[in-house]
């Protein structure tokens, strides 16, 4: 049987490495645009998002080369993210929940697609300020083909635990990407999304080595680290 891709996944594809190129600075000042569209505790959490990416991610980090080599550990998004909540989470802190999870995905280089009237109100805010296909809205309806994607990078969700589980195993069940489940069962203290870390959970980690020793350096090396003194 044929799975046909859903189209917001086909455009969140597009537009992933256009997204991702811009790294976390390009696309914090991008977003910071969107932020003034929002108010109160929702503006600050988006805020928090953006300043919070930019110290835990902003900048590639050189580690150690021991045999003379340069490494240096950078992040990129991971793909297309869904946005969602399970129908009993609609409080005011839900929205803030939501708007941080929306925010988080989006500065740590993934394109996002959020569901409902909710998701719609948040891409509606974002939207003018990204490129397209990096923030899409679906209906309620469509959440479950969403889910179903083999391109499906990973979903963001406000829900209890058992919710939680069932996601799980149905993702577990899947074929095609692993896909990240990220979710926040506490909508009042938030103990997930406030988290310096949670933003490493919507990025991917990547390595590059140069080798900048002679033909024949770093086996010199290995060998003179390797002899007893």
């Amino acid at each position: 049987m044929t799975i046909v891709k859903p189209i917001q996944i086909q455009a969140a594809n597009n537009a992933l490495e256009a997204w991702n190129s811009l790294g976390v600075q390009g696309r914090a000042e991008l977003l910071e645009n969107a932020v003034s569209k929002f108010s109160g505790a929702q503006a600050s959490m988006a805020q928090w998002q953006l300043d919070n990416a930019r110290h835990e991610i902003g900048e590639a980090v050189v580690l150690p080369g021991p045999t003379g080599e340069s490494n240096v550990l950078s992040t990129h998004g991971r793909g297309a993210f869904l946005i969602t909540a399970q129908d009993s989470f609609t409080s005011d802190s839900a929205l803030v929940a939501l708007v941080g999870q929306t925010f988080a995905a989006l500065v740590a280089g993934n394109p996002v697609i959020t569901v409902g009237q909710e998701g719609q109100t948040i891409m509606d805010k974002i939207a003018p300020f990204v490129a397209e296909g990096v923030i899409q809205n679906v209906a309620t309806s469509a959440e479950e083909s969403i889910v179903a994607a083999e391109d499906l990078a990973g979903i963001a969700t406000l829900c209890d635990a058992d919710h939680a589980q069932a996601l799980y195993l149905k993702l577990a069940n899947k074929s095609g990407l692993l896909c990240q489940l990220v979710e926040e069962n506490d909508v009042d203290a938030l103990p997930v999304i406030g988290a310096p870390h949670y933003i490493l959970r919507f990025v991917t980690e990547q390595t590059v080595s140069n080798n900048t020793t002679a033909i024949g350096g770093n086996a010199t090396l290995l060998e003179l680290g390797s002899k007893e003194e």
